[in-house]
């Protein structure tokens, strides 16, 4: 009996155990909203306080340098991997010293989309694990390539901001880096959640769930995720989705001809802040989404926007009673829900206006996704399933994307 109770004792003891010192395969990092005159800018917190723009097309972080930095070899795989990305309006050569190559590569400003050239370098970043709820514990990654850029490429960015974090498709970008020095420990799934306010912190997740965003509540936000698969463009490191269609209210728009079809890619953007749709579906999208708000009443426009309302009108909470509903319908049958939170911007005490903005009649892409459309919805970048998680507003959940527990 004797035997029995202790056999008992040491399976207990080495079950809770393993539980408390289980490697976690998930690292976390929060996101700052800065708004600015004329856009709103998330960025990620790297080492403890440094902020880096979120920029979903950027082939590599830069950020301005302390002097001296580490030089990177010509003969580098990484050299020649940010070399293949210098925009043909920003030439730059190699720099030779001592008979020894040293590599130079050109970032660019994702507002300003002005290139500089700069010098290539290796940066120690810190970042923390996390179990999904809290942090749990400081990882140093040695040896990140990143770009020494001028001061004059921060241009238009933020003041407290030092640089461009990189979270596209390149292997050069921050998922692909942890990735490459972590192993399978962390799996190549990064997942952004955007604060809709700039005092509340958002969270970046790399690698798997649990996401637990609000400690008083039990909800794991990975478990509402919708899925739709993700697509490239040959021309772009950024994410793509399909898009068949969108509905207002349930009713589908009648596309113009020349507006999307089957095979259209939407673009994902952490850069644009309200969603951009070309002109001729743009027209479309106004009118009907006017006849489906016809019991709110409607007021003068406020710039950059094309239909506003009253909110007083609208009833008492944002997304219920009368805001139309937005679906967008998806390529694989899923359909993203827009809510009143994400679709009407509050510009004043009592108007509020339908964010979404005309493209223009020769934009590249039919619609753009910005990042007013995504505050407080979850995005899941599964790299490896070339898929797009999304849950729409987490609001209805009873959460957001700003409850995280940043405490160490």
């Amino acid at each position: 009996m004797k035997m029995s109770t202790l056999l008992l004792s040491l399976i207990l003891a080495w079950t809770l155990s393993s539980q408390v010192f289980a490697q976690p395969h998930t690292l976390v990092a929060p996101i700052l909203q800065h708004i600015g005159t004329n856009t709103t800018l998330y960025s990620i917190t790297l080492n403890g306080g440094e902020h880096y723009i979120i920029d979903l097309d950027a082939p590599f972080t830069w950020c301005q340098c302390q002097s001296p930095q580490p030089v990177v070899g010509c003969n580098s795989g990484a050299c020649a991997v940010a070399r293949s990305y210098i925009p043909p309006s920003c030439p730059v050569n190699n720099t030779f010293t001592d008979s020894q190559c040293y590599c130079n590569d050109a970032p660019v400003n994702p507002i300003t989309k002005s290139c500089a050239p700069s010098q290539s370098t290796y940066k120690d970043i810190v970042l923390y694990w996390t179990d999904g709820r809290s942090m749990v514990g400081a990882v140093d990654f040695n040896r990140l390539y990143v770009s020494c850029a001028p001061p004059s490429l921060l241009q238009s960015l933020p003041e407290e901001v030092i640089g461009v974090g990189a979270l596209s498709w390149s292997s050069l970008a921050l998922l692909s880096e942890f990735t490459d020095l972590v192993g399978q420990l962390v799996t190549k799934k990064f997942a952004l959640c955007l604060p809709g306010s700039s005092e509340a912190r958002g969270v970046t997740f790399f690698g798997d769930g649990p996401y637990y965003l609000d400690p008083s509540t039990d909800l794991d936000a990975a478990k509402v995720l919708t899925y739709t698969p993700l697509q490239r463009d040959p021309t772009s490191l950024g994410y793509f989705i399909n898009l068949t269609g969108i509905s207002i209210n349930g009713k589908a728009m009648n596309v113009p001809q020349n507006g999307f079809n089957v095979n259209q890619s939407v673009k994902l953007s952490t850069i644009v802040p309200y969603t951009k749709l070309k002109s001729n579906i743009y027209k479309t999208f106004i009118r009907d989404f006017k006849k489906a708000a016809k019991g709110i009443v409607q007021v003068a426009n406020v710039d950059p926007f094309r239909l506003c309302f009253n909110t007083s009108t609208m009833g008492s909470s944002i997304d219920r009673l009368l805001i139309p509903q937005v679906d967008l319908m998806l390529g694989n049958g899923e359909k993203w829900t827009i809510y009143g939170s994400n679709s009407i911007k509050q510009v004043n005490d009592n108007v509020g206006c339908l964010a979404f903005i005309d493209g223009g009649e020769t934009a590249e892409q039919a619609v753009v996704i910005g990042t007013y459309q995504i505050e407080d919805n979850l995005l899941q970048f599964d790299l490896d399933q070339s898929r797009l998680g999304f849950s729409s507003s987490l609001l209805p959940n009873g959460t957001t994307c700003g409850s995280f527990n940043f405490t160490d």
